[in-house]
Parts: C-alpha cells; structure tokens; sequence
C-alpha cells in the first residue's frame, strides 16, 4: 500500500510539474527573449517551483550560516543527490543566479529554452563543449552573475553518499577570486529515494543550509582540488549530521 501511494504521490508531482510549465512556458519565452529579463525569468521560475512544491505537499526551509551580500557575486555548491534539487534551489534560493549544468538537460524538449539562454550547458565528454561552457561562464561572473553548480556533476549511484566532486567550478572561483558557497541539500533523497520517479516519492520536508561562504583572494591556480576537498567536507559533515548517518 505505502508502495502504491508513493507512485500515485510521483505521478501527481509530475503532473503539476508539467501543467504549470506549459501554463507559464509562453512568459518564459517573452522573458528569455532577451538578457535583459533574464532576471524576471528567473523569478518566475522560483514562483512555478513554489506551486508545484505547495501543491504537492512539499515543506522548504532554509537556513543560513551567514547572511548573504545580493550585492556580491558567488559560485553555488550543493551536493546532488534527486531530480528535486534543481526545483529546491531555485526555490529556496532568493537570489539571481545562473545554473551550469550537464547538456544532457539541454536536450529535454521545451527545457531547452533555459540552456539556450539564461543557463549554461556543461558537455563533459566534449573539449570543446567544455571549454565554451567555461567561456559562458566567464562572461556571467564578469557580468556580475551569480552561478550554481553541482559539483558532482550528476546524480550518483551511491546515494546518500556523494560522488567525486569535478573541479571546474572551484577552478572558476580562484581565476576570478569569486567566494565558492557550499550548499547542504538534507532531505531531497528521501523525498524520491531513486533520485528520479522511479521509486515514487514523498510530500515532506525540504531542509537546505547555506554554508558560510569561502574567500578565494588567497588561493592560486592549482588550489581547487584542496578547495573542493574543503568544500566536499562541509557539505558532508552536515548532512551525516543531520541524517544520522
């Protein structure tokens, strides 16, 4: 029965997910438009995520170890273990901010129209793929954009223990002296155990701290693997904290 109910549970979120992007897909497409209302496309988003996750029972909260400058320009961090992460940054993060993410996202019919715009797609197994996407990512930041990456590049076999962390972004944040913000995801991987639908899911508690920031100015090229290491401990530490694990 607790099986069954967490399947009508997932097809219910996909449902909502699906009906409301198509309702708000036509703003979308007038505020990506242009670069100039990316913003607003961005806040948009956060009020789309916040629907879906009322409606489908699901409870953020977000704590901060410091208060963030909005003035000041950060690279994001959270580790990644569900689909849910992506609607739970977004909405729990009341700030501008780009994604970096894998193309594969890119790929998704109507999705697309983010990493043709206010996103950046990140092809790992392409050179060239990889060095435009650190291009892009370049221009945002000397733009004064915020970015968000997940560091472990997708969503392991291991949950909830985290993948390898890549060092692109920590790479980023030394060349251009960017502070690098941790972010603790706690509850997403019980919410959809599989990471995806394919377990079903539960309503529930979304819980996300945001970690003292990181100052770069005293780091050199050749720093980011101890700087993700650092990072990779922080966000470890609370989560089996928290977890109990």
């Amino acid at each position: 029965m607790i099986k069954l109910l967490r399947y009508v549970w997932a097809i219910y979120f996909l449902l909502l997910f699906v009906l409301f992007f198509f309702l708000f897909y036509p703003f979308f497409l007038y505020f990506l438009a242009r670069r100039e209302r990316y913003k607003k496309a961005h806040v948009l988003r956060r009020i789309w995520g916040r629907i879906i996750m009322f409606l489908s029972g699901l409870r953020p909260s977000t704590e901060y170890e410091e208060a963030l400058d909005h003035r000041e320009v950060y690279i994001f961090t959270p580790n990644h273990f569900s689909y849910l992460d992506i609607l739970s940054v977004n909405v729990q993060m009341p700030y501008y901010f780009n994604f970096m993410a894998k193309s594969e996202l890119a790929k998704i019919p109507f999705f697309k129209i983010f990493f043709n715009s206010i996103d950046i797609p990140v092809a790992r197994s392409s050179v060239s793929g990889a060095k435009k996407a650190l291009s892009l990512a370049t221009e945002r930041l000397q733009e004064g954009v915020s970015l968000l990456n997940f560091p472990e590049g997708g969503i392991g076999e291991s949950v909830p223990i985290m993948g390898s962390f890549k060092r692109g972004a920590f790479k980023l944040a030394i060349e251009h002296n960017i502070k690098v913000v941790p972010i603790t995801l706690v509850d997403n991987w019980k919410r959809m155990p599989s990471g995806g639908l394919d377990a079903g899911g539960t309503p529930g508690k979304m819980r996300m701290i945001v970690h003292r920031p990181i100052d770069t100015s005293n780091l050199k090229d050749g720093d980011e693997e101890a700087l993700a290491k650092q990072v990779y401990s922080i966000i470890e530490s609370r989560f089996k904290q928290i977890n109990g694990l």
